[in-house]
C-alpha cells in the first residue's frame, strides 16, 4: 500500500465521518445533490438507472459537459436496442464539482436508492475515491472510468476503472519527451494525481536518460504563474512539460508565450474545446496523451460513434466523451449478459471477457481480476494541428 494511498483512506474516513448525517437527508438541493435524472420510464420499476458522479458546475465543469454528451448519447442508444433485460435504462445525475466531500455526501443516497445498479464518476480520483467505500460497503459497482490512478481501484473487489493508468500515461509522455529533448523543464498540479504522476514522469524520464533542469509544482487555483515559469524558462531547457489538466495547462502555455516569451516546444493541455479556446493560437504544436483520436480512429466501434455523435452534437468527439460513452455501453453489456442488478453487474465485471472498446485498435478488452482494471488499452500521443488535436507522429 502506497504512503499516498494511506493519506487518501485517511481523508476518505475524515470526509465520510463528517457528512454521513447529512447526506442521509433526502432534501439536499445545493450544488445540484439533489440528482437529475435522465432516461427514466414514468413507470415505476420499469426502469433501472445508472448514478453519476459529475461536475456540472465549479473548475471542472468543461469535463462534465463532454462526460454528459457521451453518457446521453449512449444511454439513448441503449434504449433504442431495447434497454437492458427488458427495462430501460436511466441515468441519475449529481453535481459535485468532483470535490472529494461532495462525493462523500452523494454516495449514500445513490447506495440506498434501489433503482440504481451500478455508479460512474467522477472526474478526479481523489473524488471518486471518496465515494469508493460507501459503494464498496452497499455492493454497489463504482465504475471509474475516468480515475486513471492506479491506486484508485483497493477500496474493495466493487471498484473498477477502465481507464489507462496514469503510469501507462506518463511513460509513454516521458518517452515521448525523451525522443524531444535532453533537457526539460516540468511544471505539474500540485493535487494528489499531479504529485503521482509526475512521479511516474520523473521516473521514466530517469531511465531515458533525461535531465529535468527544473522541476515545480502549482496549486490547481493559482492565477499567475510567471514566479514558477520564469525559472522554468532560464534553465534553458529543450522542452517546457506540464503535467495538469485543461484549465491550468492554457494557463501554463499563455504565460510561458505571451508573458515570459518561450519560442521552445510545449508538453501540455487536455483535449477539451476550453483548453483550446482558451490557449488560442499558442495551444499550437501541443503535445499530449490520449486514448482515443475521432481523426484518426480504425476501429470500426469508434467510427460508428464519432459518426452518432457528430450527428447529435455537430462536433467530433475527444478522450472524454468517448470514455463516458463507453462507460454506459459497459454497463449496459454487463447487465445484458447477466441481470440488470447489482449482482448481475458485478458478476459480468468478474466473466465477461469481450466488453465492447471504443478506444485503440483492437474491439474488445476484459478485465484483469487482480486490479479490476483493463490492462490492454494503449495510450496514444495527439498534438494541436491548425486549432485541432490530431494523431502525434514524432
Amino acid at each position: 500500500m502506497t504512503a499516498q494511498w494511506k493519506n487518501w483512506k485517511t481523508a476518505i474516513r475524515s470526509v465520510l465521518a463528517a457528512t454521513a448525517a447529512s447526506a442521509l437527508l433526502t432534501g439536499t438541493a445545493a450544488c445540484g445533490l439533489g440528482g437529475d435524472t435522465t432516461g427514466a420510464a414514468s413507470a415505476q420499476g420499469d426502469t433501472v438507472n445508472i448514478g453519476v458522479l459529475y461536475p456540472k458546475t465549479g473548475q471542472y465543469a468543461e469535463y462534465g459537459r463532454l462526460f454528459k454528451q457521451g453518457l446521453d448519447l449512449a444511454v439513448e442508444e441503449v434504449n433504442e436496442s431495447g434497454g437492458v433485460g427488458g427495462k430501460t435504462l436511466g441515468l441519475k445525475y449529481f453535481d459535485t464539482q468532483s470535490d472529494p466531500k461532495q462525493d462523500a455526501s452523494v454516495a449514500p443516497k445513490l447506495a440506498s436508492d434501489p433503482s440504481v445498479i451500478a455508479v460512474v464518476g467522477d472526474y478526479a480520483s481523489p473524488a471518486s475515491a471518496a465515494a469508493s467505500p460507501t459503494f464498496q460497503q452497499a455492493g454497489l459497482v463504482h465504475y471509474g472510468f475516468n480515475n486513471s490512478s492506479p491506486t484508485f481501484t483497493q477500496t474493495g473487489d466493487h471498484v473498477w476503472s477502465p481507464a489507462i493508468g496514469t503510469d501507462s500515461y506518463e511513460r509513454v509522455y516521458a518517452d515521448a519527451a525523451a525522443k524531444k529533448a535532453k533537457k526539460i523543464s516540468v511544471v505539474y498540479i500540485e493535487n494528489d494525481w499531479g504529485k503521482q504522476a509526475f512521479e511516474y514522469f520523473k521516473e521514466q524520464a530517469a531511465r531515458n536518460g533525461t535531465q529535468i533542469v527544473y522541476e515545480s509544482s502549482y496549486l490547481p487555483d493559482s492565477t499567475d504563474l510567471s514566479p514558477i515559469l520564469i525559472p522554468a524558462r532560464d534553465a534553458d531547457p529543450d522542452l517546457i512539460v506540464n503535467i495538469g489538466y485543461g484549465p491550468d495547462g492554457a494557463l501554463v502555455i499563455n504565460t510561458l508565450r505571451d508573458k515570459l516569451g518561450y519560442t521552445g516546444p510545449f508538453f501540455g493541455g487536455q483535449e477539451t474545446a476550453e483548453f483550446l479556446d482558451v490557449a488560442g493560437k499558442n495551444a499550437e504544436g501541443a503535445v499530449i496523451t490520449g486514448s482515443f483520436s475521432a481523426e484518426g480512429t480504425k476501429n470500426k466501434g469508434a467510427q460508428e460513434f464519432v459518426k452518432a455523435f457528430n450527428e447529435k452534437y455537430g462536433n467530433n468527439p475527444g478522450n472524454f466523451e468517448v470514455t463516458a460513452y463507453q462507460a454506459v455501453k459497459d454497463l449496459a453489456y454487463a447487465a445484458n449478459a447477466t441481470e440488470p442488478t447489482r449482482e448481475g453487474i458485478q458478476k459480468a465485471l468478474q466473466t465477461v471477457k469481450d466488453f465492447p472498446l471504443y478506444q485503440g485498435n483492437e474491439t474488445t478488452f476484459s478485465f484483469d481480476q487482480k486490479t479490476r482494471r483493463a490492462p490492454d488499452i494503449e495510450p496514444i500521443l495527439l498534438v494541436v494541428k491548425d486549432g485541432k488535436f490530431v494523431p502525434y507522429e514524432d
